[in-house]
């Protein structure tokens, strides 16, 4: 199990949650150390499927950004975080 605290965010990964689910919250929330650790547990493939394939609604701007960056993969519009109702 993982959690952060960070100025009142709070993330927790359980042994129920689906590896894209893990790799996109270390994205959006994780510290260095725990990208990092999560480099050396996913195959890189795991990784870059989570970057092609991402899920709908779940990325912050900053998340996307650092993704593209370090991979070289461009993800939609649609994987960004809507606050719009």
């Amino acid at each position: 199990m993982s959690a952060r605290e960070d100025t009142g965010l709070r993330w927790v990964a359980g042994a129920d949650t689906s590896e894209k689910v893990y790799i996109t919250r270390v994205f959006n929330f994780g510290t260095l150390e725990e990208w990092r650790q999560m480099k050396n547990r996913y195959p890189q493939e795991k990784i870059l499927d989570a970057l092609k394939n991402p899920l709908p609604g779940q990325w912050t701007q900053r998340a996307k950004r650092f993704a593209e960056v370090v991979y070289n993969v461009p993800l939609p519009e649609s994987a960004l975080i809507s606050y719009d109702v």
